[in-house]
């Protein structure tokens, strides 16, 4: 479906227009997904119906558009389906003619504008022919650079079109606004003094205050224009550029110049230049002329590169395609009511490079319950253990981790009789529980199961499970056991630690699963087992069922469809919560919005993304809470006090209110903030809570009805929060580069940047890993995961592998330190068996380099390994023809040829090689041991660790009770809610 602002004429209101299809591109074209769109003075003038832009049939309108490429034509070469694009006002030429080839596209007789003969960026997607398609680098903000492929590169071309040198005086005239704003920063880009003529608070404000621009003059309070101007500069400017183009304007422009000078008029020049002083121009040798809007491919390239690296200031706003019709109507009230040309021209020419329009998924923008479809494994008879199997692919799951043991072969001989199931057997317990919180997390089921023997293989999986525990992970874990009759007998069973404890496995689960049982009877297994796996989706927790042996192959009725039982909503307190919220809200000046880990295991993504768009406020998210576009106009970044971030950590402390949505306070998150003293300016939204800065505890509401609540309520659209610019995220390049050079973590942060892709998962280890991440952009589409505050070393090695397994696309980027990976290195060897093609990146800085920052000592130094020749080691071709039975001829050829590559990387060269051979080779395990220096850690680390230690010595010594500013808060948003500590409410 095809939608945008369809403009009229007539000045009436805008209406989305529906096409019936998405259109196909041809050979030579790309389809692009749009997401935001700067606003053109063609387009204010197509809407007016000026005659120049009356069109010749109806079109969605829009020519600087961003957005992702979903379809290349067959002949397409240098654009690849999810690389990030902007859709400009040429959209398609000739490539034969003579204008063609001299790159006057506009000449090309068979020349197609974007937005006038073919749709254009205000709807939801549009082709464009490649050749003119704009290739934008995915770290760059789509939002911000939407105005440059037409209103900034005008202004870049209009400063090159002057002829000016660096050190030259160059004069920007017009209103403040984005267009004058962007004129100024590129003249300073390219080495010229800037003098800014303008009108007005809003004008000095702009120019003198902010950009800091080397002359101003102010054109309602000078009395004599001419004559400031020449003395301000000394002789006149060198040329000037005239973003407003009035008659008086061009005329004090031909006194002022210098001789020789040049005057470039930005856009539309008046109808009458008679009389300008043009006679007196020319005799000084001057010239003056039009620098038309937009530009060629490369042209708007170099804008773009000058204006993010430039990092220039881009006082531009974002709003909804509705609000566009609003703000073309205020350009037609200005006009109705007599305003005059000169004053509606500058105010258009103000909304020019700010506006930019946040262009609406509707494919997302209707929310659907969720449903299980009906498995295709049927049997004319089940017994438990089909059963299982049946309602484990109705959840959505493919994949089941498992580790055999005597008590659990039936179990797994029946799960398995379900061909649409596939085990992936794991070396140990503990690393196939990490494996199933990793495939959780990024499954579309959002749930995982594990198959463990009795109470040793229980007891092993347990310390992955209290970590998905901490961060609302769904996962059954489904125990062996021994039979009824054995359990009932007064023998020492194997496994067991004594002979009068059966349930040592069942007591310990209790305290980190919404539900630790085991199955009593065939007559009640069924119910008890539905019971449990609905208390799993209820409380976003794992589960733990022992199933005896016996009970596994008993027969049992056919499943019916599986139905989570409704949720008990208190809608009189979900309402009585969105009032106080939405009343607080409303109260604020500069409000704040921070997104924890459990927003994104419990909100939808487009929930996540309408919230921020309906408060307009700037967003942020905790470390272990990355779930909304880095590209969204109002992101800020990761929000971890003291340690990253420190732009958007003082937008976030500037504020008067912070809303908190589903945030979590371990000591970590709050190490350099005590959260008690911050909670007069907090609103926090738990998972079946909301306490509001007065204290007041709201319980038993309903986190997602709450969310989605709010985003239909009344709050207002707060903005003043999110800074322009905004802050710079995403790893920048290394000032120096001597390729023989050791490598630094620093060379390593900026190539890992570089080759993320959409659709990957990155996965990161305690320690290192986590702050080297902080420093990542991710692209759209892309993921971090991290294990916070459970922070078990090891995890993220056997996480990538479920990760890796549980998403259709991308793929696990997994970054891990050398001690890490020592306590899990065995399931490399299961990443290999089931030739999946995750990325392994090992800081290997020789020891656990977290630790000594904290506290030193001999502890801390392990066993150097030989990292790359011990992957390679971890498949080999079997001694026996014969030794698996149940292996098809495919399993035997992949055993055999292990798809996968190593390499140890110790300088800067040979990290680009490695890098680049991991992207091209993006269909085998790249293996790859990054050789860093022992002293060479980050900032982050070394604060953290002097904060622990600190905290660890006044502990000590009992005085513990020092400077919140420097002591970490052991305050936690669960501490907020009533029943602290039952299972349905950790880590909320």
């Amino acid at each position: 479906m095809m939608r945008g602002a369809q403009a009229s004429n007539e000045y009436t209101s805008n209406s989305l227009a529906c096409h019936s299809c998405v259109p196909s591109p041809a050979p030579d074209e790309i389809l692009v997904k749009l997401e935001y769109s700067g606003l053109c003075h063609s387009d204010i003038h197509a809407w007016k119906g000026t005659p120049s832009t009356i069109k010749r049939e109806k079109r969605v309108e829009g020519h600087e558009g961003t957005g992702i490429v979903t379809a290349v034509g067959s002949e397409v070469e240098d654009i690849s389906v999810g690389d990030h694009v902007g859709v400009q006002w040429v959209n398609k030429t000739c490539g034969v003619c003579e204008a063609d080839k001299r790159a006057d596209f506009l000449a090309c007789p068979k020349a197609q504008m974007t937005g006038f003969s073919v749709d254009g960026t205000f709807g939801t997607c549009c082709v464009i022919q490649a050749r003119h398609a704009v290739r934008i680098p995915k770290e760059y903000p789509l939002d911000t650079v939407a105005p440059i492929i037409c209103a900034g590169t005008t202004c870049f071309r209009a400063v090159e079109e002057t002829g000016v040198k660096e050190g030259d005086i160059l004069a920007v005239v017009g209103p403040a606004g984005g267009i004058g704003s962007l004129a100024c920063q590129y003249a300073k880009a390219h080495g010229c003094r800037v003098l800014a003529i303008s009108t007005g608070g809003d004008g000095r404000i702009l120019y003198k205050d902010r950009l800091r621009v080397d002359f101003y003059v102010d054109c309602n309070t000078s009395p004599d224009i001419v004559t400031e101007v020449r003395k301000l500069t000394g002789g006149g400017p060198d040329a000037a550029i005239m973003i407003e183009g009035t008659e008086a304007l061009l005329e004090d422009a031909a006194k002022y110049i210098r001789p020789r000078g040049s005057i470039v008029v930005v856009g539309k020049p008046p109808e009458n230049t008679t009389g300008l002083g043009m006679s007196n121009l020319l005799l000084r040798m001057g010239q003056i002329k039009s620098s038309p809007y937009g530009g060629s491919r490369e042209q708007i390239e170099k804008a773009i590169e000058i204006f993010v690296k430039k990092n220039f200031y881009q006082s531009s706003h974002v709003i909804s395609l509705d609000q566009l019709t609003q703000m073309l109507h205020t350009v037609y009230q200005r006009d109705s009511q007599g305003h005059s040309n000169g004053q509606s021209s500058r105010y258009e020419s103000s909304l020019l490079g700010q506006a930019t329009i946040k262009i609406p998924s509707f494919s997302e923008s209707t929310r659907t319950e969720k449903t299980f479809p009906k498995p295709t494994f049927y049997q004319d008879s089940f017994n438990i253990g089909t059963y299982i199997g049946y309602r484990l692919e109705e959840l959505g799951i493919r994949d089941f981790l498992a580790v055999p043991g005597d008590t659990n072969l039936v179990l797994l001989d029946n799960i398995l009789k379900n061909p649409n199931l596939r085990m992936i057997g794991c070396c140990n317990e503990l690393n196939g529980g990490y494996a199933a919180d990793g495939y959780a997390r990024t499954s579309p089921a959002k749930i995982a199961v594990l198959i463990v023997p009795y109470v040793v293989g229980a007891l092993s999986a347990l310390n992955a499970v209290a970590g998905a525990c901490s961060q609302n992970i769904k996962i059954i874990v489904l125990s062996g056991c021994p039979t009824t009759g054995m359990l009932a007998s007064r023998k020492f069973l194997h496994h067991a630690p004594s002979a009068a404890n059966r349930e040592q496995a069942l007591d310990a689960y209790q305290g980190v699963t919404a539900a630790s049982i085991r199955l009593q009877s065939a007559e009640t297994a069924v119910q008890d087992l539905d019971d449990a796996i609905s208390k799993c989706f209820a409380s976003s927790l794992p589960i733990f069922i022992e199933v005896p042996n016996d009970i596994a192959g008993a027969a049992c009725s056919s499943p019916s469809p599986f139905k989570i039982p409704e949720t008990i909503i208190h809608t009189r307190r979900n309402e009585e919560a969105v009032n106080a919220i939405t009343g607080t809200w409303n109260k604020s000046v500069k409000p704040v919005l921070l997104y924890g880990s459990l927003a994104r295991r419990l909100l939808s993504a487009h929930d996540i993304e309408a919230l921020a768009d309906r408060l307009g406020c700037a967003v942020f998210c905790q470390p272990d809470g990355r779930c909304i576009s880095e590209s969204h106009p109002q992101y800020c970044g990761q929000l971890w006090n003291g340690l990253t971030n420190p732009e958007g950590e003082k937008v976030f402390m500037d504020s008067d209110l912070w809303l908190i949505v589903g945030a979590n306070w371990c000591d970590f998150h709050s190490i350099f903030t005590s959260i008690d003293e911050e909670k007069s300016r907090m609103i926090s939204i738990g998972k079946d809570w909301v306490e509001l800065p007065d204290g007041t505890c709201i319980q038993d509401v309903d986190f997602a009805t709450v969310v989605r609540q709010l985003i239909r309520s009344s709050m207002e659209f707060k903005h003043k929060s999110v800074p322009r610019p905004k802050p710079a995220l995403g790893a920048k390049p290394p000032e120096t580069e001597d390729l023989d050079s050791p490598l630094t973590l620093e060379h390593a942060r900026y190539g890992i940047q570089n080759i993320l892709r959409s659709g990957d998962t990155m996965l990161c280890d305690a320690g290192e890993a986590w702050f080297l991440a902080n420093h990542l952009r991710l692209p759209p589409g892309t993921d971090c995961q991290i294990q916070m505050p459970y922070c078990s070393i090891g995890w993220a090695l056997p996480a990538g592998l479920g990760a890796q397994l549980g998403r259709s696309q991308g793929r696990s980027i997994i970054l891990i330190g050398d001690g890490g990976f020592q306590m899990t290195a065995q399931e490399v060897s299961t990443i290999v068996r089931q030739h999946l093609n995750p990325i392994i990146i090992i800081l290997n800085n020789l020891g656990y380099k977290i630790e000594t920052a904290v506290h030193d000592g001999p502890y801390n130094y392990i066993a150097n390994w030989n990292y790359p020749q011990l992957a390679a080691s971890l498949s080999a071709s079997p001694h026996a023809s014969s030794h698996n039975p149940y292996a098809t001829k495919k399993q035997e050829y992949m055993e055999s040829n292990p798809s996968l590559f190593t390499l140890q990387v110790k300088t800067q060269r040979d990290l680009k090689m490695a890098l680049k051979r991991a992207y091209d080779e993006h269909d085998k395990l790249a293996f790859l041991e990054l050789c860093i220096q022992p002293d060479d850690l980050s900032q982050e680390v070394r604060q953290l660790g002097e904060a622990f230690a600190q905290k660890n010595a006044e502990e000590s010594s009992g005085s513990s009770g020092s400077s919140a500013s420097k002591t970490p808060s052991a305050t936690t948003s669960g501490s907020n809610s009533p029943r602290v500590g039952s299972p349905a409410n950790t880590s909320v």
